[in-house]
């Protein structure tokens, strides 16, 4: 009963165009008030707080400033010309870019909106002028920024890190080979789109190109091996990084580039601001769902019923795919890792699948739903962007999700790949 009407009255207030968090504060009050809480308005505050209240969580907003300074520093038009230098040879050349900067971009932001501003402004008109279809090139922009909250420094890993109880430094390393994986299947589509339809490489390979334009964006290469050396070496925790990376994005901008002005600096904390609290906010009103589940043993029941329905752990990880797609496409990406973590990670361990797995699994899955409508935050985006009308972006972007889930079942099914790298650091 609890569960049904958490879960109903959020997505019927979500329905009714309620924004997610106010949808989940209404949704967990209503909540008190069923189970019979005998202070509800002590028991929400109170929850609130305990789940901000955490030190990993400070790396959120110091990432999405590193992220907001690397772009306005002018990091992003370095990384493409690079990208562009070591792939335009290629059939399918500027998607290739697309993808290779959207990779290079992601060690640097952590997160999916911010490559989509900073590459779609850049890559989509680009593509157009070379003769791809407009639709087309938003949607790969649209669909390779998915790779950002993915490869390290991801905030939706420290998100699900801090809700799991695992490590952040090992998530990150997990999700090294998921992102190049993603990668290299989308330049795979783009070279097999382009090879179907005649195209040709439009330059010929060069190495004084690449050592020229790679020597600008040095400084932004390096970055993401100051954040994740620090981390693996001892040296720094993951919330420390990332406010090295602030400090080193400011330096770049400033005193590199000199493209940072007090007016980028302002609004980039601004944003910073904006979305941080964002966040937070679900982060504390899917605290208050996850304590009245657990309050009345929701997860524990889940995992008989599932238990009782397979004890396959293959087709328990179907099942939990398929719900995670869905939810993905209803759900804000925060809220639903919040949410979800304390109910299906005791389910998935109880079948013996390794929780850093689970967070892959559930990220790759909750990523795609930005993607996908009616909640796609980087589709709506991507459509502002590009100037593309969302049917017609919906139709260009499907065969690229359909790359993206063929990937994460790959994940899914051999451990090793994405357990690889956590497994020799030792974590």
């Amino acid at each position: 009963m609890l569960a049904l009407t958490l879960f109903g009255g959020m997505l019927v207030l979500m329905l009714l165009g309620v924004p997610v968090v106010f949808a989940i504060g209404l949704a967990a009050v209503l909540g008190t008030v069923v189970i019979g809480a005998s202070a509800p308005w002590i028991i929400i505050p109170s929850s609130m707080i305990n789940g901000m209240d955490s030190f990993p969580l400070l790396a959120i907003p110091f990432f999405i400033l590193a992220g907001e300074l690397m772009n306005r520093g002018g990091i992003a038009e370095r990384l493409i010309a690079f990208a562009n230098s070591l792939v335009s040879h290629i059939r399918g050349g500027l998607g290739h870019a697309t993808v290779v900067s959207n990779t290079m971009l992601a060690m640097d932001t952590g997160s999916a909106l911010a490559q989509v501003a900073a590459i779609g402004r850049i890559m989509v008109p680009a593509m157009e002028r070379r003769g791809y279809p407009r639709d087309y090139a938003t949607a790969l922009t649209c669909a390779a920024s998915l790779i950002g909250p993915i490869i390290p420094p991801s905030i939706t890993m420290v998100i699900y890190a801090v809700a799991a109880g695992t490590s952040i430094g090992g998530l990150f390393l997990a999700g090294v080979v998921p992102g190049i994986l993603i990668a290299t299947s989308l330049m795979a589509y783009v070279y097999l789109r382009a090879r179907l339809r005649g195209e040709q490489a439009a330059h010929k390979f060069s190495v004084c190109e690449v050592l020229a334009r790679g020597k600008d964006a040095v400084l932004a290469l390096l970055m993401p091996f100051i954040i994740l050396g620090g981390i693996f070496a001892g040296v720094m925790t993951p919330t420390e990084s990332a406010a090295v990376a602030v400090f080193y994005a400011l330096l770049a901008g400033i005193l590199m580039f000199r493209k940072l002005k007090l007016k980028d600096l302002y609004e980039s904390l601004l944003n910073t601001g904006i979305v941080t609290s964002f966040i937070m906010l679900i982060v504390g009103a899917a605290r208050i769902f996850s304590d009245l589940l657990a309050s009345e043993a929701v997860p524990q029941q889940l995992i008989a019923s599932l238990i009782h329905l397979t004890s396959n752990p293959y087709l328990l990880l179907l099942l939990v795919n398929l719900l995670l797609l869905v939810v993905g496409a209803l759900m804000d990406t925060t809220a639903a890792i919040i949410i979800l973590t304390p109910v299906l990670l005791p389910v998935v361990t109880t079948a013996g699948i390794d929780p850093m797995l689970f967070g892959v699994i559930m990220c790759i899955n909750l990523v795609i739903g930005m993607a996908t409508p009616p909640v796609g935050v980087a589709l709506y985006l991507a459509s502002e962007i590009g100037k593309v009308k969302l049917d017609r972006l919906i139709v260009a972007i499907w065969p690229m999700l359909l790359v993206l889930i063929g990937v994460l079942f790959l994940i899914t099914y051999v451990p090793a790949l994405p357990l690889a790298l956590p497994r020799y650091f030792g974590y």
